[in-house]
């Protein structure tokens, strides 16, 4: 699922700052740092994990392009940080059975990220928009879905088509 991801993102990823919420180890930001993302803001709140992901950036020397926030992440977006205007893309992997993704996207449907990848179980019905927010792409794979979400232009009064924006493979 993984290489599917990159693959749809393709060169999207080249020069991103790439924030992913929910990180766990944070395989996906190192795997788009070796594809070229410029910088990336991992958000995890368990702090042993956090930890494991700074040691793994050291190993690979990659920290100067990585920061790891020991956050809760509702609780940091709430907050407004700065790195969501920096963000080119955001990775969503929340805990499946968790209504919490509600909520990031809730908050990320009001922030300027462009692109927002909802990792997800497939039995799991996201709304179509959300906020700026709105679908532009869906991919399943085994009992995963990745949902793609791409914000509309601040004024705009029209959601995008099906499609439009879409990250192409």
């Amino acid at each position: 699922m993984r290489q599917a991801l990159f693959n749809i993102l393709g060169e999207r990823i080249v020069g991103a700052t790439i924030l992913d919420l929910f990180a766990g180890a944070g395989t996906v930001s190192f795997e788009a740092l070796s594809r070229g993302a410029e910088r990336a803001v991992i958000v995890e709140r368990d702090r042993g994990l956090a930890a494991l992901i700074e040691a793994t950036a050291r190993r690979l020397g990659c920290s100067d392009r990585l920061c790891v926030v020991p956050a809760d992440v509702v609780h940091w977006l709430d907050q407004q940080p700065r790195e969501l205007e920096r963000a080119g893309v955001c990775y969503v992997d929340a805990p499946y059975r968790d209504d919490v993704v509600m909520r990031v996207l809730e908050l990320l449907g009001n922030s300027p990220v462009p692109l927002v990848v909802c990792e997800h179980h497939r039995g799991r019905a996201l709304p179509t928009a959300i906020g700026r927010l709105h679908v532009v792409r869906s991919a399943v794979y085994g009992s995963t879905q990745l949902t793609f979400f791409a914000a509309r232009p601040e004024g705009a009064d029209d959601p995008p088509r099906r499609g439009e924006e879409a990250p192409t493979a």
